[in-house]
């Protein structure tokens, strides 16, 4: 090279830029790629692989794919090469791939890694946890320019692995045909870790994943009792991804104290809707650590997909001095979430395709699974009235007792009521415990001042003459008085670093606790109890006398309600999650809105759709209503059953009360609005109370109809302007019974 040396470098310099430049473009040229490599690129630099060119070409080829089961309803292929599955409902020739519909990919502008996510059978993600400063990386099969190995078929589908050498991952995964669903299975026992660590896995994220073509279409997110993305074309949703965890979040792994105001997840599901095709999806297994991610077109890319990301790490927080005011958020390379996660996609047939047709699904689901059976015919519709026995009252130095309805109020009460007219009647007595409703962790005995135990049986005695249940309120998660020997550092409940959680009890110590509470209830002679913490939400619990995993601690908590029925004693669900409703014979303010998400613009009364019929319900209390009437006519659309809160003195002083915020609890006020409420409720809901709900529409902007089996429809008219069609007239905040007939 001496010879650059006689060349004068303004014209020797230049020249071997230039050359370089021009090695750089060859070598790019070679491997198909300008920019960055792309797996496809990659995948043609290596010996054996075919170079696949841009368009429908980087989609698995229609051609690959070999029938593998048939189901009587579905047939399902695979394409062994890229792990790829396609599903034909062979009721309607719909198809179902778990890839992008190829016949958007044309017009699909994503690039990047997010164009091979879109393809990729599995997204994870994960991290490396042997430096402290490391950060999260996504990641997919194509991108780790993975393989696909050990594929055999099975009983009713395959079975293949995920294999990514460079990170050291292995992912087994079962898919089978089951009647008219798919289930996915990703087998625990088969995944591997090198020195990195999963945080999460997305096993074929993309099934039935679309475009918005101006189709009736949407995604439905189990968003409170339901709500709606709808497809839609032109949009921009950066930053619109809905992420939730199913059962609500695991306080042993929470990572801020912000307060967390979206509605929780009850129901492991989560569907899609585009034209006349329509699937469900079912969390089965691994509920308890996944969540549901539901993106609309304008996010990531054009396409609307949902999908259940099964986590496997969570962040926490780990304490670094004595005062537990500081901390950092890491993740446990140890602590990996086990278990098989299973999801099914039901497909549905054409005329089902929609949110009603999931939601009756669902229920068909319930009752096959968990052995539910329909209502019987009952007569009239009852409502709850829940009465408050006392609360602790804020005092300046200390807090004082607030008696608020007595034994003997109570029975006043219910004889009032039932001389009203309303001899149908369900009672959840609040805050009888010693010390009031506050005091959480001391439920026995009865406190003295409002009757004491010998005023509970008297009570209880003089409702069973009228016919009428009384059930105690209860919440066995929550010990704030150290009472029945209760020590937060050796009983409470503790997080991955060790820490307290402030209140909650570790469930693995609750067993003798209940078993007393069940001979104590029978003692009474109540019919039962109203479980207002086992079944809402599930925590994992590190405290080390008592380790539960979420999973554990979901199926602690449905054994200790199985424990009150064993003994003969009722269940009642305040708020519960889906995990409970095989226990519960109702449930007390069952969710019915959703997080108003600028993206999800529609409520569904999904989870009413699949319990009506099933497990009677009732929504917030009626005179703790924020706008009385448009929710009176909320409850009617939902087919919730009427219920109050009232206390029988000292209402002056109850807006001090600790733990209950009510705004007009006193009965005086009450009780003639609450008779007019139950009749007019009664006149629409009683004879469907055991009836399934058929459908559920908008007939107009703020017009919405309820259909029950029988064919009875309850319309309501939210707007300020009157709805008329045909014989149907609906006045404006009004309702109309139509009584059976075709549907307008």
């Amino acid at each position: 090279m001496t010879w650059l040396r006689r060349i004068p470098k303004k014209v020797w310099i230049p020249a071997v830029l230039i050359a370089a430049l021009a090695l750089f473009v060859l070598t790019r040229l070679e491997t198909g790629s300008l920019g960055k490599r792309t797996p496809q690129a990659q995948a043609a630099a290596s010996p054996g692989a075919v170079k696949v060119e841009k368009g429908l070409a980087e989609l698995p080829q229609e051609a690959d794919f070999k029938t593998v089961a048939k189901s009587g309803v579905l047939e399902l292929k695979l394409d062994a090469k890229t792990g790829h599955f396609a599903v034909t409902d062979l009721r309607n020739g719909n198809v179902w791939r778990s890839y992008p519909e190829p016949s958007d990919w044309p017009a699909e502008t994503q690039e990047g890694a997010w164009r091979n996510h879109l393809r990729s059978p599995v997204m994870f993600r994960f991290i490396d946890l042997s430096g402290k400063l490391s950060q999260p990386k996504d990641s997919n099969l194509l991108e780790e320019r993975g393989t696909v190995k050990d594929v055999a078929t099975i009983d009713g589908g395959f079975k293949l692995t995920f294999d990514m050498p460079s990170k050291q991952f292995t992912i087994p995964v079962e898919v089978k045909l089951e009647g008219d669903s798919v289930t996915v299975r990703v087998v625990d026992t088969g995944i591997r870790e090198g020195p990195l660590s999963l945080i999460w896995v997305r096993v074929y994220p993309f099934f039935g994943a679309e475009h918005s073509r101006g189709q009736d279409g949407y995604l439905f997110i189990p968003d409170g009792s339901g709500a709606l993305i709808p497809y839609e074309q032109h949009s921009t949703n950066v930053n619109r991804l809905y992420q939730e965890p199913i059962y609500g979040q695991d306080l042993s792994f929470k990572a801020n104290d912000e307060e967390h105001t979206r509605q929780d997840v009850i129901m492991p599901v989560f569907g899609a809707k585009s034209g006349d095709k329509g699937f469900l999806s079912i969390v089965e297994e691994g509920a308890e650590y996944s969540e549901i991610v539901a993106s609309p077109s304008g996010v990531y890319s054009k396409y609307n997909w949902i999908t259940a990301q099964q986590n496997y790490r969570a962040t926490y927080k780990q304490v670094t001095n004595r005062n537990k005011n500081k901390f950092y958020l890491t993740y446990n390379k140890e602590n990996r979430f086990g278990g098989d996660r299973v999801v099914r996609y039901v497909l549905l047939d054409k005329p089902k395709a929609d949110y009603v047709g999931m939601a009756e699904r669902y229920r068909q689901y319930l009752m096959d699974r968990y052995g539910l059976k329909p209502l019987q015919a009952n007569g009239n519709l009852p409502m709850t009235i829940n009465l408050v026995g006392a609360e602790r009252e804020d005092g300046l130095i200390t807090d004082s007792y607030l008696r608020t309805t007595t034994t003997a109020d109570a029975m006043k009460i219910v004889q009032r009521l039932y001389g009203l007219g309303i001899e149908k009647m369900v009672v959840n007595y609040m805050g009888w415990q010693k010390g009031g409703f506050s005091n959480f962790g001391a439920p026995l005995p009865v406190d003295s001042r409002i009757g004491g135990e010998n005023g509970m049986k008297q009570f209880v005695n003089f409702a069973r003459t009228l016919d009428i249940p009384v059930y105690l309120d209860t919440n066995y998660a929550y010990n704030t008085t150290g009472a029945g020997g209760f020590s937060a550092r050796r009983h409470g409940l503790r997080d991955l670093g060790g820490t307290v959680l402030e209140g909650l009890v570790s469930l693995g110590y609750l067993g003798k606790t209940i078993d007393k509470e069940i001979a104590y209830m029978k003692k009474l002679g109540v019919a039962g109890i109203t479980d207002s913490s086992l079944g809402q939400t599930v925590h994992s619990d590190f405290n080390t006398n008592y380790p539960a995993s979420r999973e554990d601690g979901r199926k602690l908590a449905q054994s200790y309600l199985q424990k009150f029925r064993d003994a003969g004693l009722d269940v009642r669900g305040y708020r519960s999650s889906f995990f409970a409703v095989p226990y519960v014979s109702a449930i007390e303010s069952l969710v019915d809105d959703y997080s108003y998400d600028s993206f999800s613009s529609t409520a569904i009364p999904f989870a009413q759709i699949a319990l009506h019929g099933l497990v009677p319900y009732t929504s917030v209390y009626a005179n703790e209503r924020q706008e009385y009437r448009k929710q009176f006519l909320h409850d009617l659309e939902y087919g919730s059953a009427p219920s109050f809160v009232f206390i029988y003195e000292n209402a002056d002083q109850f807006k001090y009360a600790q733990g209950l915020h009510f705004f007009s609890p006193d009965f005086r006020d009450w009780e003639t609005e609450a008779v007019q409420e139950y009749q007019r409720m009664n006149e629409a809901l009683g004879d469907v109370q055991n009836v399934f709900i058929a459908n559920h529409r908008t007939l107009a902007p703020e017009v919405k109809e309820t259909t029950y089996a029988n064919g009875k429809r309850i319309i309501v008219n939210y707007g300020t302007t009157p709805y008329r069609n045909g014989d149907v007239s609906v006045e404006p905040m009004g309702y109309t019974i139509v009584k059976g007939g075709t549907t307008p």
